[in-house]
């Protein structure tokens, strides 16, 4: 009776995360709809899809973020796309560059501070949060970091080509950028003054509203 019992609560526990992530999944589709009015170099714009995935690898760690991921870039390459899919794959790749680290790097933090408690029996300490804060600072540096130089690689020698080839040529995607920001000259700097700095942003605003929302709901709707 005893193992048929810890069998079921792993099982409803199982259920319970599928469930979770697949509505954090839809919430991220969602969002990837909302547009803001206003595009960064013609052609990038802030948006929010980006927080279920965050939610969903702090919660359960990388595996589910990148799944978060890849259901909502799926479902939008196949019902929404306006760029022939090659903006969902470079949306997919380049944020599970920052969900796969974030969520290992937490992971292993929650694993050495549940083995640090039942270790030593002890309630948190002030220097305890502010180590633990230090170290968050320092995860989801470390994601946006990888964030952006897999954005500035896959960009020059992917994405802006092939959407080069798209929406005729190199020249009209430099021009869009250029009439934005007139230090980009070419596709260097295209990616060096444009599109980096703004996965910069985008990596510090999805750390911010991603930890402080998944605090929110942390014991209220996610276990």
């Amino acid at each position: 009776m005893r193992t048929n019992a810890v069998t079921n609560q792993k099982s409803l526990f199982s259920t319970k995360q599928m469930v979770t992530v697949s509505l954090l999944s839809a919430l991220a589709y969602v969002l990837m709809l909302l547009h803001l009015p206003v595009k960064y170099l013609g052609f990038l714009e802030f948006e929010f899809s980006d927080i279920p995935a965050v939610i969903a690898a702090l919660t359960y760690g990388p595996f589910a973020g990148v799944i978060v991921e890849l259901v909502k870039n799926l479902i939008k390459a196949l019902t929404a796309s306006s760029t022939g899919m090659v903006g969902e794959l470079a949306n997919f790749i380049i944020s599970s560059a920052y969900i796969i680290p974030v969520g290992i790097l937490y992971k292993l933090r929650k694993a050495k501070k549940l083995q640090t408690a039942t270790a030593n029996g002890n309630g948190i300490t002030s220097s305890d949060k502010t180590w633990n804060g230090l170290y968050m600072i320092f995860i989801f540096v470390v994601g946006t970091v990888a964030m952006s130089i897999t954005g500035a690689l896959l960009n020059y020698f992917v994405t802006l080509p092939l959407y080069a080839k798209l929406f005729g040529g190199m020249d009209v995607i430099v021009g869009i950028a250029s009439a934005n920001v007139s230090a980009v000259k070419d596709l260097a700097s295209l990616v060096i003054i444009g599109i980096t700095p703004f996965n910069i942003v985008k990596g510090i605003y999805i750390s911010i509203i991603g930890y402080y929302t998944y605090r929110f709901l942390k014991g209220k709707i996610l276990q």
